[in-house]
């Protein structure tokens, strides 16, 4: 009988075992697969963590403007590259928007957003320019504000262009007055019947012929201008004898120098090719030429030159005008500039824009030098594609 009692105490204790061994595997396989399924979430918010480091690395690049990320207290998260710039070393992410902007009004203006007010657009001066302020806030799950986006735009832009579309607007009257008058009295003189001599008949009809020229030359740089703007400017480069471009050009404005006993000197090699669009080439060089010829007084000199360059081909035009200050060379090429009165002289300030945009197109490069002193005037030069590649 004792043997019996003492194996089935054995067996039970045994099963005991048995069963806490399994239990002990049961809970160590349950450990193991918590810790894989936690590794996993881990690695998958890593993974998440790095998208979203990815996208807002790729927001940055793509943004140019000034963004700033808010938490809920105002408190900068994120500021993008152009932010950074903007408030300068003092900006960092884990200050106050106030210690990073230094501007109370963009404060109060996130604190409005955050508060749940109507989304506001409000303009702001930042470093001494001015900017277009605008705050979103961003809300979580239970629609309670999280944070705020800030977003900065800079207007200065836009300013200085809504005061050179102006500025156009007037010279353009100026401009087609000043003619139309001079014509307008002229004509009233000859058809007045009045003594005039054949001398002065022709003096009248000469200076009618010059306003009108620069009626052409408005009308035509205000169609190119549209143009260009619609995209319809369209540039087809073909290999293209520079010699024939620039006596193309020289002889339709010759008249403008001959009424001012002006000299245009031509040097251009007759066997050199550039890859040019004729007529687009032909407008570029002629507003040189004309401004040219407009800004040298009476009997002074121009030249109109082309040669080889790095590969290139490199014109250039020349004048013996008043020249151009150093202060204004930067802006020549603006829409609309108008700079020193000594050169302004008239005109709607787009031919340089459009000779601008025409040379780029060709895949060229324009600029200008000049010492900005009287009688050293001014040359303007610009690339072409080499016809001979």
């Amino acid at each position: 009988m004792l043997p019996w009692l003492i194996s089935g105490i054995l067996l039970l204790a045994a099963f005991g075992l048995f069963v806490l061994w399994r239990r002990a595997r049961a809970a160590e396989a349950e450990a193991e697969l918590a810790a894989t399924r936690a590794e996993r979430e881990r690695q998958e918010a890593q993974r998440a963590a790095q998208r979203e480091a990815a996208q807002l690395t790729a927001l940055n690049a793509v943004q140019p403007e000034p963004v700033i990320l808010l938490a809920s207290d105002r408190t900068v998260l994120h500021l993008n590259p152009a932010a950074s710039a903007l408030f300068g070393a003092r900006a960092e992410a884990g200050q106050s928007l106030i210690v990073v902007t230094r501007s109370v009004e963009l404060d109060e203006l996130a604190a409005h957003a955050l508060e749940g007010g109507e989304d506001l657009d409000r303009q702001v001066t930042l470093n001494g320019l001015p900017y277009r302020a605008r705050a979103v806030a961003a809300a979580d799950a239970r629609g309670e504000a999280a944070g705020a986006v800030l977003a900065l735009q800079d207007l200065s832009a836009v300013q200085q262009l809504g005061r050179a579309r102006r500025d156009f607007i007037a010279n353009i009257s100026h401009e087609l007055r000043t003619p139309l008058t001079s014509i307008r009295l002229l004509l009233d003189s000859l058809l007045a019947g009045a003594a005039l001599d054949p001398a002065e008949v022709n003096s009248a009809l000469e200076k009618i012929e010059t306003e009108v020229l620069a009626l052409e030359q408005i009308a035509q740089e205000l169609l190119d201008l549209a143009q260009i703007e619609s995209g319809q400017a369209l540039v087809r480069l073909v290999p293209t004898p520079v010699a024939q471009l620039v006596a193309e050009t020289v002889e339709r404005l010759a008249p403008q120098a001959a009424h001012k006993r002006q000299t245009v000197s031509v040097e251009a090699p007759p066997d050199l090719v550039a890859l040019a669009d004729p007529a687009q080439v032909n407008r570029a060089l002629g507003n040189l030429l004309h401004n040219a010829i407009k800004f040298t007084p009476p009997e002074g000199q121009v030249w109109v030159r082309a040669r080889p360059s790095d590969g290139d081909v490199l014109i250039e035009v020349a004048d013996t005008g008043p020249g151009i200050p150093p202060e204004d060379l930067p802006r020549v090429f603006e829409r609309f500039f108008r700079g020193d009165r000594a050169r302004a002289g008239g005109g709607t300030g787009l031919g340089l824009a459009i000779a601008k945009h025409v040379v780029e197109a060709h895949g060229g490069r324009i600029w200008v030098e000049s010492e900005g002193r009287s009688g050293r005037g001014a040359t303007f030069r610009f690339t072409l594609l080499s016809g001979e590649r």
